[in-house]
Formats: C-alpha cells, structure tokens, sequence
C-alpha cells in the first residue's frame, strides 16, 4: 500500500493525556451532582468526540448555547489545569518528536485533526511546542463549523488542507469515535495508537490496519505504507 500523506489525531495519540481528560470530566460530573461513569464509558464515548456533543448527550440535550459554553469552559479549564499540576506528562509520546521531524524534513504531507479546541491548542502550543511542526496550513480543531468524530467531516478537511483525498493518507488515532470518523471518510489506512493502561477503544464496528502504544516504530509503520524515503 502506497499513501502519500499522514493525518495525526492529537490527544490520546500524539499527547497521552487521557487520564487528564477524565479526571477533569470527573470533577464536571461531581459539580453537577451526576453519577461519575466509568472509564470504559468515557473511552468509548467521550474521546474523539467535541464538548459539545458530550454535552448534548449526556447532560441535557436541550441545553442553550450559555450553558454549553459554561460546560466547556468548566471542563477545559480543569483539564489544562490538571496539564500544569502534572509537568513530568508534558511531552509528547515516546517517538513521536522523531517520526514528526522525519516527516517534515521529507516532505511528506501531514495534518492534525483535533476534536481540541483553539484555546486547547494554544496551549498545546506553549507547552508542547507543537508549532515546531503544525500551523494553521496543516491543523483543524474544533471551531463550531463542522460536525465532530465520528462524522468524517475533520478527516476530510485535514486531507484537503494538504492537498490530498482521505484514501491517500495513513490516519493515527486512539478513540472509537475517531476511528470511525477515519473509516467514513476512506481514510487509506488507521493505525490505533493508544496508551495501554487504558482499555481498548476498539470495537467490531471499527476497521483498522495496525495497534501500538507509541511511535517507537515509527519507521516500520512508514515502510508498511510507502511513507519511508
């Protein structure tokens, strides 16, 4: 199989902050006064997916637009906070510098697709330094203007930004509904990369082309897709 370019989900993939992201989604769910769900619950229906819709879904589907954007400030503002109390987890996945300094040195097309918002990435930005290799040429996150994972909206913007069809392009990604999103948009190939304390995101539902932990075989990978120069 011979792909021509390479399209990155970011939390959980790139970044292994998941448990940030639940803890915070915990701290929501006390405030609330709501029974907290499980992690398995929160792996295969929060991750990949936008504020939101997890909202909408599971708090009050009727809620107005103050009282989302009030959910989505409270819980991205503990999530960055729990980044800041937890320094040594700052860094991006074991790999990950190496396979993304590769790319961009060969140019080889690459896009981030995130279900983060703008204010998640400028921190991202801050703290992970990730404008090392992305920029608003080859980045989407979520702005309110496309449906979010498992609708295959972003993998297809992504692709477009960088000048290819989602069939041409090899997708990373660590959620159900991320990986969903990727099948629906004919993405030529995913490769799951999750942290493997966590359960698998995978379902039956899903179709996927390989299962890491970190990008330590980053060339390998490359090479099993025509991606190695």
């Amino acid at each position: 199989m011979n792909l021509k370019g390479i399209l990155f989900d970011f939390n959980g993939t790139l970044f292994f902050d998941s448990y940030l992201h639940m803890e915070a989604f915990r701290r929501i769910y006390r405030s609330y006064g709501k029974p907290i769900p499980t992690d398995e619950f929160m792996i295969q229906k929060f991750f990949g997916r936008n504020n939101e819709t997890i909202y909408l879904e599971n708090f009050d589907s009727n809620a107005s637009r103050e009282e989302i954007v009030k959910f989505i400030d409270m819980k991205e503002n503990a999530y960055r906070d729990l980044c800041l109390e937890c320094p040594d987890d700052l860094r991006l996945v074991d790999g990950a510098t190496e396979l993304l300094d590769y790319i961009k040195e060969n140019g080889i097309p690459f896009c981030l697709a995130t279900g983060s918002d703008l204010e998640n990435v400028k921190f991202y930005i801050k703290h992970l330094g990730i404008d090392r290799w992305f920029s608003e040429d080859n980045m989407v996150y979520t702005n309110g203007k496309f449906k979010g994972k498992p609708y295959p909206d972003i993998y297809q913007i992504a692709a477009r930004k960088i000048g290819l069809d989602p069939s041409e392009c090899l997708v990373f990604e660590d959620g159900t509904s991320g990986i969903r999103a990727a099948n629906a948009a004919g993405a030529g190939a995913v490769t799951v990369v999750y942290e493997s304390k966590f359960p698998s995101p995978l379902t039956e539902e899903t179709d996927i082309n390989g299962i890491y932990h970190d990008f330590k075989e980053w060339k390998n990978i490359l090479a099993d897709y025509g991606l190695l120069r």
